[in-house]
C-alpha cells in the first residue's frame, strides 16, 4: 500500500523547488530508498506540470512562502488576467462568458456611458453567421431586447458592442415572485420574442439566465439573435435542459416554435422550481428528453395554478405541430390567465398521463373480479366509467367528457345550417324557386368553402373542437349543393316516371344521388382521417349506408318498396354489416379507435335492421321452408302474423347470443357494441309477443303466455346482471297485465286489483325471504 504521507512530502518538495527557482528535482532523488513511490509521484508531477503549462504566469507562492500541496491536488494562485483593450472604450472588468465568447464591461469614452462588449471566439462559418445576426438585430429596436450598438467585424477577434444590462437574472428572482408576476413577465417576453420572429430573428438559447429583470420586473432578453436561424442547422447546440426535441434530430427542421418550447421550459421552471428534465450529465438530460415525460408541476408544488401548468406543458409539446404555433399564441393564453378567463391550452400530456394512471386501476378491477370482490356487471360499469376519461375534449358532443357553451352553439349552428339547406333544396325541387347556379353557389357552396377553410386553419392552430364543428357543418352543405348543381346543369337528369328511379318525379335521379353521396362520403372520410374524430367518422359511416341504398336504386329498390318486399332490401343491405365489421377490425388493428367504434356500431345496427326487415310478413321462415300457419287460427286476419312475430322474437334471442359471443371473445371496442345488442335483445324478444296479444285474435290463454315470458325476462336479469332485461321485463309485464284486463273486461272488477295487490305483497315477502337467506348463508 502506498504511504500517502511520504508521497505528499516528496510532491511538496518538488513543487516548492519549482516555485522558488524554477528547477525540477529528479524523481529518483526525491524517492531515495522508496522506489515504490516513483510511479505515483511521477503521475502527480506530470499532472502538476500540465496544469502549470495551461495557466498564464505559472505558479507563485504567496508572500514568498513555500506552497504546500495535497497528494492529488495543487493549490495555485494565478496572476490577474490582462483585460483586452477596445478603441474608444476603457475596459473595466470581465463580467461573463458564453458559448460564443467572453463579455466585458466597458466605459464609452465618447458618449460617457457603460456598455458591454462580446468578444467572439473564432469558429469559421458560425462566427460569420453570428455577425450577420447581430447586424440584423442592430436594425431592430425593442426595449425588452438587448440593443446592439456596434459590430466590429474586422477586429481580431470580432467584437459586438451592445447595451449593458444590469439587474437580476429571472432564474434567481423567479422563486420569490407570485404566479401572476411570473405570468406577466412571460407575457412581455412572449411579445418581444414574437416581434423578433416577425423580423426573421430567432434566439434558440432561451433560458432564465438570458432574461434579466430590472427593479420594476421589466424583462430584458440577452443574446437574442446570436444563434443560427437556418432550419437545417443548430442541432444539438444550446443548453441541454432547454433544447427542444427537434434540436436532437438532425433531420428535423428548426423554426420559431423551438423558441416557444424553450419559453415553456422557462415557465415550467418558474412554476416547479426545477427543470422538466434533469440528469448528472448532458447526455443524461438528452436521454430523459427523448424517453421520458416530465412530472406535472402541481405534483412538485401543489400551489401551482393549473392554467399556468397547462400553458407550460402546451408550449413543451414534443410535436411542434401540437405546441402553440407562435409566441403570440402563448402570450395570449397567459393574458387570459391574468384576465381571469379560461385558457385554451389542453396539453396532450394530460391524456397520456391520465391513461397511464388509469391502467393500474383497470388492472385492479380485473383482480377484484378474479377474487370475487365485485360482480361482473359492477366491473363492467367501472370500466365504462374509466372509458369516459378516454373521450376527447375536441370531439363532438357524444364523444366529449364535458359539455360547453361552445359545443352547444357549434352543433346547434351546424344543425340549423343543414336544416336551412334542406329547406332551400326543397324550395328548388318542389316550388322551383331557385334558378341557375349562381344563387345556390352563394348560399351553399361559398359557406361550404369558408367553413372548410376556417376549419382547417383552426385545426392547425389547435382550436380542434371549433374546427370539427365547422367541418361537420360543411359536410352537411356539400350534398345538397351538388344535387342542385347537377339538376341546374342538366347532368344525369332523367325524365319523370323513368322506370327504376327511386324518385319518380325526376327531381333527383339515381345517378345524381349516387355520385353526390359518394363524394360526400369520401370527403367526410378524408376529414375523419385528418382530424381523427368520431364525429366525422360517424357521418362517414352513415353516408356509406346511404350510398348503399342509393346503389340499390338501380337494383329495383323502388319496386321492392311498392311491392312490400322489404326482405329483398334486407338481403341486399345485410352484407354492409360485414363490411362495417371488417373495416372496424382493420381500423382497430391500425390504432384508429375513433373510426373503429362507429363502424362496429354501424355493423350492429345494420344487422339488427336487416334481420327485422327479413322477418316481416313471415318471409324469414319462408326462406328456410318453414311455416307456423298450421298453428294459426283461420280467423286471424293476417296469414303470416304468427310467422312474423315468432321470427322477430327469435331475432331477439339471436341478438342476445351474438352479444354474449362478442362480449366473450371480442376486443374492448367490440364489447362496447355488444352492450347495444344486450339492450335491444329483451325488447326484441317481448314486443312481438305483446303485439300478438294486443290483436286479441288468438286464444286468451296467449295473454298469460305473454305475461309469463315477461316474468321470465325479469328473472333472467339476475343471471346476466342486465338491467336492460329488468326494465324490458317490467315494461312488458305492465303491458301484459293491461291487455289481460282489457280483453276480459276486468277493469270494473275490484277482484283483479286485489289479486295484483296480493301478488305484490307476496313478491315483497319473497324479497324479504331472499334477503334473510342471503344473510344466513343458506
Amino acid at each position: 500500500m502506498t504511504d500517502h504521507s511520504e508521497l505528499e512530502r516528496c510532491f511538496a518538495q518538488f513543487v516548492e523547488q519549482h516555485v522558488l527557482d524554477g528547477t525540477r528535482l529528479p524523481i529518483e532523488s526525491l524517492v531515495a530508498g522508496r522506489p515504490d513511490l516513483a510511479t505515483p509521484l511521477r503521475a502527480l508531477v506530470d499532472r502538476y506540470l500540465d496544469l502549470d503549462a495551461t495557466l498564464d504566469g505559472g505558479l507563485a507562492a504567496p508572500e514568498g512562502r513555500p506552497l504546500r500541496a495535497a497528494p492529488t491536488v495543487a493549490t495555485v494562485a494565478t496572476v490577474p488576467e490582462a483585460l483586452p483593450a477596445f478603441e474608444g472604450f476603457r475596459t473595466i472588468e470581465r463580467i461573463g462568458a458564453g458559448g460564443m465568447g467572453e463579455v466585458y464591461k466597458l466605459h464609452d469614452l465618447t458618449l460617457e456611458r457603460f456598455v458591454a462588449a462580446k468578444v467572439l471566439r473564432r469558429r469559421g462559418p458560425s462566427t460569420a453567421e453570428v455577425l450577420r445576426e447581430a447586424r440584423s438585430l442592430a436594425l431592430f429596436s425593442d426595449r425588452r431586447i438587448v440593443q446592439i450598438h456596434e459590430v466590429r467585424e474586422d477586429a481580431s477577434p470580432p467584437v459586438i458592442i451592445m447595451e449593458l444590462v444590469e439587474g437580476f437574472e429571472l432564474g434567481r428572482l423567479g422563486p420569490s415572485l407570485e404566479p401572476r408576476q411570473r405570468a406577466r413577465i412571460l407575457v412581455d417576453v412572449c411579445d418581444a420574442i414574437q416581434q423578433a420572429h416577425d423580423r426573421g430573428l430567432q434566439h434558440r438559447d432561451l433560458k432564465p439566465s438570458n432574461i434579466m429583470l430590472d427593479a420594476n420586473l421589466a424583462p430584458k432578453i440577452l443574446d437574442f439573435g446570436l444563434s443560427d436561424r437556418d432550419p437545417s442547422r443548430g442541432h444539438l447546440v444550446g443548453t441541454p435542459h432547454y433544447l427542444a426535441p427537434e434540436q436532437l434530430d438532425p433531420a428535423a427542421p428548426i423554426d420559431a416554435r423551438t423558441d416557444v418550447y424553450a419559453l415553456g421550459v422557462v415557465l415550467y421552471e418558474l412554476l416547479a422550481g426545477v427543470v422538466p428534465y434533469s440528469g448528472a450529465t448532458a447526455a443524461d438530460v438528452v436521454d430523459a428528453l427523448r424517453t421520458r415525460e416530465p412530472r406535472l408541476p402541481v405534483e412538485i408544488d401543489p400551489r401551482v395554478p393549473e392554467p399556468l401548468q397547462a400553458i407550460a406543458l402546451k408550449a413543451m409539446e414534443r410535436d411542434p405541430a401540437q405546441r402553440y404555433q407562435s409566441a403570440r399564441e402563448m402570450g395570449l393564453d397567459l393574458q387570459r390567465y391574468l384576465d381571469g378567463r379560461p385558457v385554451l391550452a389542453r396539453p396532450t400530456i394530460y391524456a397520456s398521463t391520465l391513461g397511464s394512471r388509469v391502467a393500474p386501476h383497470l388492472h385492479h378491477i380485473d383482480e377484484w373480479l378474479r377474487l370475487k370482490l365485485v360482480y361482473r356487471h359492477e366491473a363492467e360499469r367501472l370500466r365504462a366509467a374509466y372509458r369516459e376519461l378516454e373521450k376527447r375534449e375536441d370531439d363532438w358532443i357524444v364523444e366529449t367528457r364535458s359539455l360547453s357553451y361552445s359545443q352547444i352553439a357549434l352543433y346547434l349552428g351546424a344543425f340549423l345550417l343543414v336544416s336551412g339547406s334542406l329547406f332551400y333544396f326543397g324550395a328548388d325541387r318542389v316550388y322551383h324557386a331557385v334558378r341557375g347556379v349562381a344563387r345556390p353557389f352563394a348560399v351553399l357552396a361559398v359557406p361550404f368553402l369558408c367553413l372548410n377553410a376556417a376549419g382547417r386553419y383552426l385545426y392547425r392552430r389547435d382550436h380542434k373542437a371549433v374546427a370539427v364543428g365547422l367541418l361537420l357543418a360543411g359536410v352537411g352543405l356539400l350534398p345538397l349543393f351538388l344535387l342542385i348543381l347537377f339538376h341546374e346543369t342538366g347532368w344525369w337528369v332523367v325524365a319523370q316516371q323513368t322506370p327504376g328511379q327511386i324518385f319518380r318525379d325526376g327531381s333527383v335521379s339515381n345517378r345524381q344521388l349516387q355520385i353526390t353521396v359518394a363524394i360526400a362520403c369520401g370527403w367526410s372520410m378524408w376529414l375523419a382521417l385528418r382530424t381523427r374524430t368520431a364525429a366525422l367518422s360517424t357521418v362517414a359511416a352513415v353516408l356509406m349506408l346511404l350510398l348503399t341504398v342509393a346503389l340499390l336504386g338501380d337494383a329495383g329498390l323502388r319496386g321492392w318498396l311498392v311491392e312490400g318486399r322489404l326482405d329483398r332490401l334486407a338481403l341486399h343491405v345485410a352484407p354492409l354489416a360485414a363490411v362495417y365489421a371488417a373495416l372496424g377490425a382493420g381500423s382497430e388493428r391500425t390504432a384508429r379507435p375513433w373510426l373503429a367504434h362507429p363502424l362496429y356500431l354501424g355493423a350492429v345496427l345494420v344487422g339488427v335492421v336487416s334481420l327485422d326487415l327479413l322477418a316481416l310478413d313471415g318471409r324469414m321462415f319462408g326462406y328456410v321452408g318453414l311455416s307456423l300457419k298450421p298453428f294459426q287460427s283461420p280467423s286471424v286476419s293476417s296469414a303470416t302474423l304468427l310467422d312474423t312475430c315468432v321470427a322477430l322474437t327469435l331475432n331477439g334471442v339471436a341478438f342476445y347470443a351474438a352479444a354474449a359471443a362478442m362480449e366473450r371473445v371480442g376486443s374492448d371496442l367490440v364489447r362496447r357494441a355488444a352492450r347495444m345488442l344486450f339492450t335491444i335483445a329483451p325488447f326484441s324478444m317481448l314486443e312481438p309477443l305483446g303485439y300478438l296479444s294486443e290483436t286479441n285474435e288468438y286464444s286468451r290463454r296467449f295473454d298469460w303466455l305473454y305475461l309469463a315470458f315477461a316474468f321470465a325476462i325479469v328473472v333472467a336479469s339476475h343471471a346476466r346482471q342486465r338491467k336492460s332485461f329488468y326494465y324490458a321485463g317490467l315494461l312488458n309485464t305492465g303491458i301484459a297485465l293491461y291487455l289481460i284486463a282489457d280483453h276480459r273486461k276486468w277493469f270494473d272488477k275490484p277482484a283483479w286489483g286485489v289479486a295484483l295487490i296480493a301478488c305484490g305483497l307476496a313478491a315483497m315477502a319473497a324479497g324479504y325471504a331472499f334477503d334473510r337467506r342471503a344473510r344466513s348463508g343458506l
